[in-house]
């Protein structure tokens, strides 16, 4: 844009803050003096030959196949709301026009209501962006405005829970663009009022509801049909309210310290579960979407909803179309995510590092969610970086060590008669293998998918942490030779490190076959290698492993016989 223009533009703003008003509501519009500058840029291109670009060092391939054109329907994702003839009005709006009810609302309304926003929920779970999903709900823009008390506190609860979900995700670091989408755009998350608040609302709402049935229940026996219905439909929000009121008290639970809520969590998860066949069976009682025309970005909505409320605010990026969940599907996955959940808990029994190992790895064997893979993550490493909220990783590692090969420098009845400098080797290598070991871990968390890649580059980590360990094992020997030469200690330490460096190669090997990576005629090559080195390698790790254990409790059993 020349510089004439550009003067030109800042005149058209300081002329649209100038713009007259009769009185103090007048319409206001701005007007902009905008200038053609094609001819001068035709002018400045004609020394170019046909074919012949401009290259610019900030705007080179990858920029330009990743471009999108502005305004363009087709690749502007703000463009969507121009695709469609009816008007798209905000809350405020809708609730002064008399589209949405802020009050009076019924039964049937409320369930469809809530029953829509788990399915939203359930699709921004899986991938999508919190504007096409779950804020796609105008409630939940300002519950505040909502005078009818379930609808508010449901919004309320219903904020909380998205909240305490994107927290634990973020925390865990273990999701990827495709599992899940973090960015707010600007909204509130019901901040101003605290968890336990919401709860206590939510069980008042609950009482409500059944004083509500109670009354309807007497009415019913005296066989007023109306009053049936009623009863049922009222039963139908009860019910969905302590399923809501369960989810947010287990998020709850899940996210207090040193795992102390995993208990209550577990006794919650089984009571929400008996909530799953209730709320299935009652779908049908809340209201539907309307008949309408269905496009890619605009599909029919209950009170409300509406798909392209939040379009302006999403980047100007190609555009995803975002399908909502049925009712049905939204109400399976949440049962699956709570089985995950609760089956995730079993960590908290594993004593050492291998045991955790091995859950995690039958863990990700069925392709958890992003949900339940980060609340695993963080029930084995919270972010106070201690196993459980409680041991130091670097303790928990020695645990591991002196489980798997028994090593006499770790033994507690060799403690005090070890020197001062084995202890710092021995300390120093804990210390480095902390990273590759969690990330061992952390890479179990992330999607099936994107597992294999990084296997590829921890393989890095645990070669150079293989070096360390053996160079620790020789220093040992050393010393050892000179306290006692007639007994020799094995490599407890690499063997130990060797034991999960041949399990990343096995799970680096074995995600090909997963990801379909392998051609037929590979498939020969590939099983020879798992057979012949990498499950002969893991055999006589482990036997030598348990080799090292009997030998290395009779030597401690012996020195400690002697010294005493």
């Amino acid at each position: 844009m020349s510089q004439e223009s550009s003067s030109n533009v800042q005149d058209g703003v300081q002329q649209s803050k100038d713009c007259s008003r009769d009185d103090k509501t007048a319409l206001y519009i701005p007007k902009y003096n905008w200038e053609c500058i094609t001819d001068v840029f035709v002018e400045a291109c004609k020394d170019l030959e046909l074919g012949e670009l401009l290259h610019d060092s900030t705007f080179g391939l990858f920029e330009a196949m990743s471009a999108i054109e502005m305004m363009d329907e087709k690749m502007d994702a703000g463009m969507m709301c121009n695709q469609t003839k009816r008007p798209v009005l905000d809350l405020h709006t809708s609730v002064d026009t008399g589209l949405v009810k802020v009050t009076g609302l019924t039964y049937p309304e409320l369930i469809g209501i809530m029953d829509s926003s788990l399915s939203c929920m359930v699709t921004w779970l899986e991938g999508h962006s919190l504007a096409q999903t779950v804020f796609t709900n105008l409630y939940l823009h300002d519950p505040h405005k909502v005078e009818d008390k379930p609808l508010r506190t449901f919004c309320l609860c219903m904020l909380k829970i998205v909240d305490l979900l994107r927290d634990r995700i973020n925390k865990a670091g273990v999701y990827e663009e495709e599992d899940f989408q973090p960015l707010t755009y600007g909204f509130k998350m019901g901040g101003d009022v605290t968890d336990v608040k919401v709860i206590s609302t939510m069980k008042e709402v609950e009482e409500d509801l059944n004083r509500a049935l109670r009354h309807l229940k007497g009415q019913v026996q005296e066989g007023n049909a109306e009053s049936t219905i009623e009863y049922q439909q009222c039963g139908a929000v009860c019910t969905r309210v302590k399923f809501f009121k369960g989810l947010l008290s287990m998020l709850v639970a899940l996210s207090k310290d040193k795992c102390e809520g995993v208990p209550q969590a577990k006794k919650l998860i089984s009571q929400i579960l008996e909530f799953i066949e209730p709320i299935r069976s009652t779908i049908s009682l809340g209201i539907v979407p309307e008949d309408r025309e269905i496009t890619k970005n605009d599909y029919p909505t209950i009170m409300g909803f509406d798909p392209l409320i939040n379009q302006r605010l999403l980047p100007p990026t190609f555009p995803r179309y975002t399908v909502i969940h049925t009712r049905e599907d939204a109400i399976s996955y949440v049962k699956k995510l709570l089985h995950r959940i609760d089956t995730a808990t079993a960590v908290l029994n594993a004593s050492n590092i291998q045991e955790v190992f091995e859950v995690f790895r039958e863990f990700s064997d069925t392709s958890p969610c992003v949900v339940s893979r980060s609340i695993l993550q963080l029930m084995f490493l919270p972010p106070s970086r201690k196993v459980f909220g409680v041991h130091t990783l670097t303790d928990f590692l020695k645990d591991s060590v002196r489980a798997f090969v028994m090593p006499p420098v770790l033994s507690p009845k060799a403690h005090t008669s070890i020197s001062v400098e084995v202890k710092q080797y021995v300390d120093s290598l804990m210390t480095r293998a902390v990273r590759p070991i969690c990330t061992v871990l952390q890479v179990l968390g992330h999607n099936r998918a994107r597992q294999r890649d990084k296997w590829a580059h921890l393989l890095d980590d645990l070669v150079t942490l293989q070096d360390e360990a053996d160079k620790v094992d020789g220093y040992l020997h050393q010393v050892q030779m000179k306290a006692d030469p007639s007994h020799q200690l094995g490599s407890s330490f690499g063997t130990w490190v060797l034991y999960y460096t041949i399990h990343v190669m096995l799970a680096y090997t074995l995600s090909g076959f997963e990801l379909e990576l392998y051609a037929p005629y590979e498939y020969h090559y590939v099983y020879w290698y798992l057979y012949e080195l990498l499950y002969s390698w893991m055999y006589s790790t482990i036997q030598r492993a348990e080799s090292f254990v009997i030998e290395h409790e009779a030597y401690i059993g012996e020195w400690y016989n002697n010294m005493s």
